[in-house]
């Protein structure tokens, strides 16, 4: 057994922060709002889970989206906060379920039925490129694809680049979609640069 250290607080006064680029901005690197699954593991939810039980652990983690597995780990799908909403449960329940018989598998958008970014793409385009490929994109995540290795390497949540460039909005409500219109479409109507810090 290692015997470990203990050190006083004391006499220290930072903290430490992840290394952010201070002034991100429609021209830079989409990768700086892409998060990779090789630094920070994906959050996955097996299809088997009920539905209104992972309502209430989504909003205790403050996750919008999961990435939902089988029994083997496989990647079958996504469901995010949007296909949970009250108004699903209630629909679901007109046609004749229980509410506590909904399974994930039951209200996820199936893999056959996404589409995803390729990993080799994203490392070559700035934001605004992403934005205008996603101009029309209305969910708040987008999954992105290592093509080498057919595997999810990561995804991009449209309120991290909200936040990363610092749009005034409300990231609860937004969407791809509504990002460009902000920051692109929003700051050729102004004739105004992102604020940025």
């Amino acid at each position: 057994m290692k015997t470990l250290t203990y050190v006083s607080t004391k006499d220290v006064n930072d903290l430490t922060w992840p290394v952010t680029t201070a002034n991100t901005n429609l021209y830079s690197p989409a990768l700086s709002v892409f998060t990779d699954f090789q630094k920070a593991g994906p959050r996955v939810i097996e299809s088997s889970t009920r539905a209104d039980e992972l309502v209430l652990l989504m909003r205790k983690e403050h996750v919008r989206m999961k990435i939902v597995v089988d029994a083997k780990n496989h990647f079958i799908g996504v469901i995010s906060l949007e296909d949970l909403s009250e108004d699903v449960f209630i629909k679901q329940v007109a046609n004749g379920y229980q509410r506590s018989e909904l399974m994930v598998a039951d209200l996820m958008r199936a893999k056959e039925t996404l589409l995803a970014l390729s990993y080799t793409s994203l490392q070559k385009s700035d934001i605004e490129s992403l934005l205008f490929s996603q101009r029309n994109n209305k969910f708040q995540h987008l999954l992105v694809i290592d093509e080498d290795t057919k595997t999810i390497r990561g995804l991009i949540s449209s309120n991290d680049v909200a936040r990363q460039l610092r749009l005034d909005i409300d990231v609860a409500f937004s969407s791809f979609q509504h990002i460009y219109q902000s920051a692109i479409l929003g700051q050729k109507e102004h004739g105004k640069k992102l604020k940025v810090a």
